[in-house]
């Protein structure tokens, strides 16, 4: 509880905009570490909290409502002032009654500055002098021009134009794959009765049916750059969903990596939170021959059951493998339809199972818990589905 409202306040805090409810959920957060925060002192982890930066968390509410955001923020400006106002005075003296030349050297290096200023002024100042006496027909252009420059910059748009289609390799790593192989090396079991019922479904066009022995395309995986949920800036997080299995490369053994993602599920899918969407572990991402008449990317995948409910005290919402006739069940899916990779935490209960590692946990556990501290992106995005109890 105490690491999660620590890890919530960091969150909250780097958020670029914020309304009365997040800032609630700011001052929360940090309720909540103090609530909890004993915890430390009573297994002698720690023997007090009088730490300087633990106290300037109480001031962030009052900060944030007087000055706004802080994600433009740092401890980048006090470190460099640091640099220069401290290490290189120091290193300029003797080392010997150091203060009083660190003061000098200071004063010294002021007054240049300072007359550096004036002597940059004093050249822009007669440069402006010089050009004051053109022509009322140049004045003219200039405004015209001026103009012509607001326009263009109303014209510009807030967010840069970043790519949000996935992007593949410019050709399949693995090209000419038979659907056996898939089921064998990608855990595909189903991919030919589910590659079947997406022809019949979303390709009308199609009239040939899968087989075994048909040879797909394989990608190893797909990447985009996923702007923020809240769109207030042009920053971008690159993003990837890999679907490749164990293999050897130099005498040594690549795990296989595949990779959970959130999967459009419904129309009601927006930017934030996460209805709409359902969890699905993807096995394959390829392409069919030409004479299936299916022009775009496919990806199998295993879904999971709905998400659940955030619940207490990890405010992570519960999901489960979901099952048909004892067995996943898979789909085929176009990948525009994939919003973005997800983490899932295994849920362990009271002892951890052994046998589990990173390679085969995905495999072996069946009951999880959708991430959300991921980063902050998907914070941000998986925020709007918890609910604050109110308090007052």
């Amino acid at each position: 509880t105490v690491a999660r409202a620590v890890i919530d306040f960091i969150y909250y805090a780097s958020f670029a905009s914020h309304s009365t409810e997040t800032l609630r959920r700011l001052q929360d957060a940090l309720d909540t570490f103090h609530q909890n925060k004993q915890v430390f002192i009573d297994h002698h982890i720690r023997t007090h909290f009088r730490i300087p930066k633990i106290h300037m968390m109480e001031h962030y509410v009052a900060l944030i409502r007087s000055k706004g955001s802080a994600d433009g923020f740092n401890t980048e400006l006090s470190e460099r002032l640091h640099i220069d106002c401290a290490k290189e005075g120091y290193r300029a003296s003797n080392k010997k009654n150091y203060t009083q030349q660190m003061i000098k050297y200071l004063t010294r290096h002021e007054a240049i500055d300072a007359f550096k200023s004036f002597l940059a002024w004093t050249t822009d100042h007669r440069t402006d002098t010089s050009t004051y006496s053109d022509s009322d027909s140049q004045m003219s252009d200039d405004i015209s021009d001026n103009e012509s420059d607001r326009a263009a910059d109303i014209a510009i748009p807030l967010l840069s134009s970043h790519s949000t289609k996935w992007q593949l390799a410019k050709e399949p790593p693995y090209p000419h794959v038979s659907l056996q192989f898939l089921k064998d090396k990608h855990g595909a079991v189903d991919i030919v009765p589910a590659l079947t019922t997406y022809l019949a479904t979303k390709v009308p066009g199609s009239r040939v049916t899968p087989s075994n022995y048909d040879l797909v395309d394989v990608y190893a995986k797909i990447s985009r750059f996923l702007l923020s949920p809240q769109r207030l800036t042009d920053e971008t997080q690159k993003d990837s969903v890999r679907a490749t299995p164990f293999r050897h490369e130099r005498k040594q053994v690549i795990p296989q990596h595949f990779d959970t993602a959130l999967v459009h599920d419904d129309l009601e899918a927006e930017d934030v939170g996460l209805k709409g969407y359902r969890v699905a572990r993807v096995r394959v991402i390829f392409r069919l021959p030409d004479w299936f008449h299916c022009d775009h990317t496919l990806a199998y995948i295993e879904w999971f059951r709905q998400i659940g409910e955030p619940n207490e005290p990890l405010r992570m919402s519960p999901v489960s493998y979901a099952t048909r006739e004892g067995r996943h069940h898979a789909a085929i899916v176009p990948i525009h339809l994939i919003l973005r990779s997800c983490h899932l935490t295994p849920k362990f209960g009271r002892q951890r199972n052994a046998t589990w590692t990173a390679e085969n946990v995905l495999d072996k556990c069946s009951d999880f818990f959708l991430n959300s501290h991921l980063s902050i992106y998907m914070f941000q995005m998986c925020d709007g589905d918890f609910v604050l109890e109110d308090n007052t």
